[in-house]
């Protein structure tokens, strides 16, 4: 089980300037993409394509809930050449409103999974969620299909398929006063794990993904606290493969 802690010492600087540049004041276009009241600003000079969207109830978060329905946006990364494979996918939810009446917790919220990072900021606290889940290897044994069955028939139905290999990862955040921002990214290994060419490389590799996921969960919450919900997507670590 990879902990929070095992990485911390690193972590900190290099998280902390991802916070402040995140932190401030943003113009999102007008033709970005939406679900309830949050509008994400994507990264320039990429091809991002809409993938569909509704209202949608996916995977709870946790035991003794029903998966609320909320405004659901699905969009990717396309990447170069003839075929422009799908690089990433992601699944963004978010309520309308913000509302104390849109609270929605569960028991056991943001469990530990072997081969899981997990880093659960909220403390198994029972009147809120801060989850950020992240598996570097996502793409065998059907672990998508069976951890979050609704998820994955979600985007079949839609004809959506990231290019393999690729991680995943889940971030759901629901505070007392009833913001409530989810989001789950299927992306391609190389967009976040540097190539390896020796013991020492292989051994650092994971770095660059843990430290993007958790600029991801920092622009969920700086979304749900801002007043116009811009979710800023933080640029991948590695540039798109030729």
């Amino acid at each position: 089980m990879n902990r929070a802690s095992a990485w911390t010492g690193w972590r900190g600087g290099l998280v902390a300037l991802g916070l402040v540049a995140l932190g401030g004041c943003s113009v999102v276009p007008s033709n970005s993409p939406t679900a309830g009241r949050v509008q994400v600003s994507l990264p320039a000079e990429q091809e991002w394509v809409d993938l569909g969207g509704g209202d949608e109830a996916l995977d709870p978060a946790g035991q003794s809930v029903v998966a609320p329905t909320l405004p659901t946006r699905v969009f990717g990364l396309r990447g170069p050449g003839k075929d422009k494979p799908l690089l990433a996918v992601f699944v963004v939810q978010a309520n309308r409103s913000g509302d104390v009446k849109d609270r929605h917790f569960g028991l056991n919220a943001c469990a530990e999974e072997r081969g899981v990072y997990v880093d659960d900021r909220a403390a198994k606290s029972p009147t809120r969620i801060d989850c950020l889940r992240f598996k570097r290897w996502a793409d065998g044994h059907d672990w998508l299909a069976k951890s979050y069955p609704v998820v994955s028939a979600y985007l079949t139905r839609l004809q959506v398929a990231a290019l393999k290999p690729y991680g995943y990862l889940n971030f759901r955040y629901n505070t007392e006063a009833g913001a409530y921002v989810s989001v789950q990214v299927l992306v391609n290994r190389q967009l976040v794990q540097p190539a390896t060419r020796n013991n020492d490389d292989f051994l650092v590799s994971g770095q660059p993904a843990l430290i993007w996921a958790q600029q991801m969960a920092q622009a969920a919450r700086v979304s749900a606290a801002s007043l116009d919900g811009a979710m800023l997507l933080p640029a991948f670590p590695m540039p798109l493969p030729n």
